[in-house]
């Protein structure tokens, strides 16, 4: 689990989350929503005023005792830049600290490694001095897939990216000068729904993350806390084998859940089906617009798979029993396709009903990119909020 002090962070996001989305918020309301007692809502609180992240405006009704005083996020407190490496594209946004994203820029994810994160280096130095040379940055969230060293920030091995021991903290931060924040994509992606999960989902304690991209990943949220596992990190269950004798996977394994559940599994699934000639759908997204439109192979493509995620999903919440499983990726806009399935998978393979475990898309579309921002956030709560960027 992620340490104690990581732990408050964690708790200062879902209470900026809170703010961001309700302000004029009180600290009772806050108190309430998170089911924390009054005086650890108080102590955070106070650290984000004292950080210059929150402050206090007007005072609300009293119900008896001392009027509340309604909190409000400071939004140009400083921003961060969120960076998404992917297998084919690479996105890095600049979000303000209210989370909103106000600029993006996608870039194809090729050549050596060390080449192309300098060229993505020299285009986000290009985009900033264009855009935001007076602006004030914290920090850098990066979410890449693969297992990393979560202490020198560096991709140990990344199957589908085929990365080996690429230091990305060291080459980032050595050219932006800015702390950079190196996290998986999955833990990335259940990080991002702390910030912009729903409201009502404050409280919960314990989430899946399953996030279907060119492999599949998990992220654990256990008892409020993201679950990273050792220095290494966390290999995610996309690597857990269901079937022995099945195709070889990217991690030299057979049968992982990834060779079924992915969206190249998808794809070459669809080919497989249709025999179909002439070059390859270059994404998902090609399919499931196939799918909506009615074409059949196409939907059944897709069953499929979610039969495979259903059946995973299963296996996950048998163990865990989370209160929620979010699943994140392109495959999500099938949702009306997918759902039906996997609920029926799920609910099939279970001893005790798993009616109370909440089964939805994710919040954001790209949750990998979002997770970044929050990480970058949470990780500079206790370092200098604002960096000039005139002194980069």
């Amino acid at each position: 689990m992620v340490g104690v002090n990581d732990i408050r962070d964690i708790n200062q996001t879902i209470f900026l989350h809170l703010i961001r989305e309700q302000q004029p918020i009180s600290r009772a309301d806050i108190a309430k929503q998170t089911g924390l007692r009054a005086g650890t809502v108080s102590a955070i609180v106070n650290r984000l005023i004292k950080g210059g992240l929150v402050h206090e405006g007007t005072e609300g009704p009293s119900t008896g005792g001392r009027p509340p005083k309604y909190l409000y996020i400071n939004a140009e407190s400083f921003y961060v830049l969120a960076i998404d490496i992917g297998v084919i594209d690479t996105v890095f946004a600049v979000s303000d600290f209210n989370g909103r994203i106000l600029k993006r820029k996608s870039i194809p994810t090729a050549g050596k490694p060390e080449k192309f994160l300098d060229r993505l280096c020299s285009e986000i130095e290009r985009h900033i001095a264009a855009n935001y040379a007076k602006a004030r940055f914290a920090g850098i969230g990066v979410s890449v897939p693969g297992l990393i060293d979560r202490e020198t920030g560096t991709i140990e091995i990344s199957p589908n990216l085929e990365w080996k021991n690429v230091p990305v903290r060291d080459i980032l931060s050595k050219r932006l000068r800015l702390p950079v924040f190196v996290e998986n994509d999955a833990n990335s992606a259940a990080f991002s729904e702390f910030w912009y999960g729903p409201i009502n989902e404050a409280g919960v304690k314990n989430l899946v993350f399953v996030l279907v991209v060119e492999g599949l990943g998990t992220g654990l949220i256990i008892n409020g806390e993201l679950h990273v596992g050792s220095r290494h990190g966390l290999g995610g269950f996309g690597h857990m084998s269901i079937d022995p004798n099945g195709e070889l996977c990217s991690c030299g394994r057979r049968g992982c859940w990834e060779t079924f559940a992915s969206e190249r599994a998808t794809i070459e699934r669809y080919h497989r089906v249709t025999a179909k000639q002439g070059p390859p759908l270059v994404t998902i997204h090609d399919l499931v617009a196939l799918a909506n439109e009615g074409d059949a192979m196409a939907r059944e493509s897709l069953k499929i798979t979610a039969e495979y995620l259903g059946e995973g999903i299963s296996n996950l919440v048998h163990g865990i029993f989370p209160e929620t499983v979010v699943i994140g990726g392109r495959i999500t806009a099938a949702w009306p396709i997918i759902e039906p399935v996997i609920l029926e998978k799920v609910r099939s393979r279970y001893l005790v009903s798993p009616d109370p475990v909440t089964i939805r898309p994710a919040s954001v579309e790209r949750p990998s990119l979002y997770g970044a921002i929050p990480i970058a956030l949470q990780n500079c709560f206790g370092s200098t909020l604002a960096i000039d960027q005139g002194s980069r």
